[in-house]
């Protein structure tokens, strides 16, 4: 399989582990978040690769899951924090979004940079090992 094939399928199994978590109740779990971590590093790479088309889907894929995941922590008074962190991961995906419609790779790649740093620091308070 050749690379933008597997990216593409990566975003397209990404969208519907979103599709899915809608449809069965939203909920966060291991499943969940590897999909995520996947989309997020396909992100990365065809933001690199200047592949627009792959790398909308995945920013807009993210966008929707972290929309998703705001609502989710929303429900739950002890998880405070973890809204901020969707809001902001969703608000970074959706600037990677923009500038990747705009073909302006490099100002993506900084959206790309500041989600997975936004992803860090949620696991730095949230992730149980």
């Amino acid at each position: 399989m050749n690379p933008r094939t597997k990216n593409i399928l990566c975003a397209a199994i990404g969208l519907a582990l979103a599709t899915s978590a809608l449809c069965a109740g939203f909920d966060v779990d291991g499943d969940l978040m590897r999909g995520i971590d996947d989309t997020a590093k396909d992100l990365d790479s065809n933001v690199a690769q200047k592949d627009a088309k792959a790398a909308a889907a995945d920013a807009r894929s993210l966008v929707e899951t972290f929309s998703n995941v705001e609502a989710h922590y929303g429900e739950k008074p002890e998880t405070a924090d973890a809204v901020g962190f969707a809001h902001k991961t969703q608000e970074l995906a959706a600037q990677a979004l923009k500038a990747i419609e705009a073909n302006d790779f490099d100002a993506a790649s900084t959206a790309v940079e500041g989600l997975t740093r936004s992803c860090k620091n949620c696991h730095n308070v949230y992730k149980k090992d």
